[in-house]
């Protein structure tokens, strides 16, 4: 279940004077579409823009007592880093490696940072949900307790997740929509751009 996070209008602002949040009419290849494209690639390639955002998500977990943040992907690591230095007391990272099969993998130098600990999942976008739900069966596994799942954007349904809220801080503002119910199809507000991810 998504659970929209309230973000900052100052943040949003931050964003969208330097392009990394665009508004417009965007379709997303999970055939969803949405009003906003966050630009994933740029936000985490600048280091103030990807602060700001990790401090956001961090608050919206302060009282949990994380250990550990979680991170499916290498677009997830930069920002679980900054969520996990704004954690207090500050956590850990781990992340999953891709395997040359396509599955991923925790390396096991870092399995003693899950097991046994709370961990917080992150990630800067989620489609589907299920690299995600995947990443909450591993933590599982090596015996460690998700506590929460976190991202920038939830894009898509995410359905896949299967036990868990999953927290994303644009969705109050910009709400994804199956492609045959957006309003903007609609109304015929904007001409539909496609968003390569």
């Amino acid at each position: 279940m998504l659970v929209p996070s309230p973000l900052d209008s100052t943040i949003v602002s931050f964003l969208k004077s330097d392009d990394l949040l665009r508004e417009g009419h965007f379709a997303y290849r999970s055939g969803r579409h949405s009003a906003a494209w966050l630009d994933r690639d740029r936000l985490l390639a600048d280091p103030a823009a990807a602060s700001r955002m990790g401090y956001a998500l961090a608050k919206s977990f302060f009282t949990s007592k994380i250990d550990t943040v979680a991170a499916p992907s290498i677009w997830g690591a930069g920002l679980a880093q900054w969520v996990a230095y704004f954690l207090e007391p500050r956590a850990k990272v781990v992340y999953s490696t891709p395997m040359p099969d396509g599955s991923r993998r925790i390396a096991d130098n870092l399995h003693e940072l899950i097991s046994g600990q709370r961990v917080l999942l992150i990630d800067n976008l989620m489609l589907s949900g299920e690299t995600i739900q995947d990443l909450d069966s591993d933590i599982t596994a090596l015996g460690g307790e998700v506590v929460g799942i976190g991202c920038l954007w939830a894009g898509g349904d995410v359905s896949a997740v299967e036990t868990r809220e999953v927290f994303g801080l644009l969705n109050s503002r910009y709400p994804a929509y199956p492609g045959e119910e957006c309003p903007m199809c609609e109304g015929e507000d904007a001409e539909l751009e496609a968003v390569p991810y």
